[in-house]
């Protein structure tokens, strides 16, 4: 991947929109990306949107990668976050987006929660042209409904049925 800036076409965005009525804030764009996104507030990779508050309507595509000297990988810290906010209620609600990766335990934090599995790999854009990833969209919130609504036209949407024991969260970063 030659960057960790990957531009999400403007329809997830819309659905994303139509679920939550709005996008407060987008913890981790750039101005380039907030022209679709078109977040209240966005903080960029120089803010650190891991540094800073978050609230509200939260759309979130983290940097994938693996930032230099941090314990973990940017997806894991984002994830870890994300549960731990919407778990102690400082977010009303969000849509990240990130790779299915099963094979992480970040990954099963998300299980708890309504995952959209689009069919076939989502197309980006960056500023040097395109790549396609194997995607999913996880939503955290009130209207669970309206999600599995507009989320399933771009395919399946899944919810784990079992009862695990939690997998711990906590607030500490990962530097």
């Amino acid at each position: 991947m030659s960057s960790n800036e990957w531009y999400t076409p403007s329809k997830y965005i819309e659905a994303a929109r139509e679920v939550m009525g709005s996008i407060d804030l987008d913890p981790a764009s750039c101005e380039l990306a907030n022209q679709v996104v078109k977040a209240a507030k966005y903080y960029t990779k120089e803010d650190n949107g891991l540094m800073h508050p978050w609230y509200g309507n939260v759309w979130l595509n983290p940097p994938f990668g693996k930032t230099e000297g941090w314990k973990c990988s940017n997806l894991e810290a984002f994830t870890r976050r994300l549960v731990c906010f919407y778990a102690t209620n400082v977010i009303r609600q969000a849509i990240y987006l990130v790779p299915v990766d099963t094979s992480t335990k970040w990954y099963h934090l998300l299980f708890a929660y309504p995952i959209c599995f689009p069919q076939g790999r989502i197309s980006f854009s960056d500023k040097k042209g395109n790549g396609q990833y194997p995607m999913s969209f996880i939503y955290f919130g009130p209207n669970e409904q309206k999600f599995i609504e507009v989320f399933s036209k771009f395919r399946r949407i899944a919810k784990a049925i079992d009862t695990p024991k939690p997998l711990p969260v906590t607030l500490e970063l990962p530097f």
